[in-house]
């Protein structure tokens, strides 16, 4: 056997200065176990200001447009294109004066449905609102066929999900089809089943805010679980907070009890606070599986939505759907008089996805709903006293300042760890806030 030759390498040891460089470009980096206890860690960059604000003002896409101010945030790198949160601003020139539409989507389960919402609910409320109007050009504003616009356009607009599958797919012929079949006929509308089956397994919130021409009337419409809070300041100087509506999730005693009413016996309709175990919101638009008879989600989702559910879980769920729809789509619609409020000083309207009141869920203190929206108050009170608005900068954004509240306010650390932290799962939910200013 010949000898065995080794190659040597040569490597020198590190000078001083280089071990000074590589201490140096370490420094600020950190490690955290997030709370959860075990050897596992986490690595995040603490970085200094004014980089911090710039850096979160980037990945929050801060955006102002006249008199709305949004952020939308996923600092989870491996998720930076995932954010299931969507939102809409728009002036709509209609008889009368130009309208304020504003709008927060929170989707669940995938893109499909949210986008759909995005792209079609606007448009179909600023139609039938300017049908309204045009048919009561000399009429005195009613408050309630504006609310009732929204409710029918909302519920318009998931009733169009459940069509296209009906239509691609009736009762009846699934009923009468063997499996065979039921696989060519997918086959044969595949392009169209795989838009369909998506966004019948998807789903998403809705919150709406309208206003007048004037700002003398405000009207919010809500499917789900995201959140409206009123700020008003009057002649004292003091702000306060009326949070607008209540939100639709299993949390909720309310909803809980509407849905046991809904579907007595059945000890699964709510299951660990989520609707048959499953979903957290209990109104939106989409989930359709959970609006239709079970044969649907036994027979047609499971067969061909491959990447839904596991086969496992998917039984489990559909056992449990009995008498459906187990999800509404009927929202709540608030009016608000904001006219009323003639010594007002400045009001301001906060919308925002659930997962703005998740952040507070992480800090020392125990903070009720109305304590929470007392302090969004008045940290955007505060935002607003004090905004320098010289160069349209971070400093400007209300829901800038809000944002960087949640995630940790002046303690740079925390908040350097929010923004930077090195993980492939989200930490935290998806968060979207719009702050509209009354002038």
């Amino acid at each position: 056997m010949p000898p065995m030759v080794y190659g040597v390498v040569a490597i020198p040891a590190a000078t001083s200065s280089e071990n000074l460089q590589a201490l140096e470009e370490v420094k600020d980096f950190c490690t955290t176990d997030l709370g959860r206890g075990g050897h596992e860690r986490w690595t995040y960059h603490i970085l200094p200001e004014p980089t911090l604000s710039v850096e979160l003002q980037t990945m929050s896409n801060a955006r102002s447009r006249r008199y709305v101010d949004s952020v939308t945030f996923q600092p989870c790198a491996a998720y930076a294109s995932l954010n299931q949160d969507r939102y809409s601003i728009e002036d709509w020139d209609l008889p009368g004066g130009s309208w304020t539409f504003t709008a927060i989507f929170d989707g669940h389960c995938g893109h499909d449905t949210v986008n759909y919402v995005q792209r079609r609910l606007p448009s179909m409320i600023r139609m039938s609102l300017q049908a309204l109007l045009q048919s009561t050009p000399n009429s005195p504003l009613n408050p309630e066929l504006v609310s009732k616009v929204l409710t029918s356009s909302i519920r318009h607009l998931d009733d169009s999900i459940r069509s296209d599958l009906l239509s691609l797919l009736p009762p009846e012929q699934l009923e009468n089809m063997n499996d065979a079949q039921l696989d060519q006929h997918v086959l044969h509308h595949y392009p169209e089943w795989c838009d369909v089956s998506a966004k019948c397994t998807q789903g998403s919130t809705v919150l709406v805010a309208l206003t007048d021409p004037h700002n003398r009337n405000l009207w919010v419409a809500n499917l789900g679980d995201s959140q409206a809070v009123l700020g008003t300041r009057r002649g004292s100087g003091k702000w306060s907070a009326v949070m607008i509506n209540s939100t639709h999730n299993g949390n909720n005693p309310s909803e809980r009890r509407r849905i046991m009413r809904d579907h007595p016996g059945e000890q699964n309709c709510v299951s660990d606070n989520r609707v048959i175990g499953y979903l957290a919101p209990t109104r939106a638009v989409g989930d359709t599986w959970l609006k239709l008879p079970a044969i649907y989600t036994r027979r047609a989702f499971a067969r061909h939505s491959p990447e839904w559910l596991s086969p496992g879980m998917i039984q489990q769920y559909a056992s449990r759907i009995l008498t459906p729809p187990y999800v509404s789509d009927v929202p709540e619609v608030h009016h608000h008089s904001l006219n009323s409020t003639a010594s007002r000083q400045e009001v301001f309207l906060i919308l925002c996805s659930d997962g703005l009141p998740d952040l507070y869920d992480g800090i020392d203190m125990q903070l009720d709903d109305q304590q929470m929206a007392d302090r969004w108050v008045q940290v955007v009170g505060k935002s607003l006293n004090s905004r320098v608005d010289k160069d349209g900068g971070a400093s400007a954004n209300l829901a800038l300042s809000l944002l960087r509240d949640a995630i940790g306010g002046d303690d740079v650390e925390l908040v350097s760890r929010n923004v930077t932290l090195e993980m492939e799962d989200k930490w935290m939910d998806d968060v979207t806030i719009l702050i509209q200013r009354f002038q």
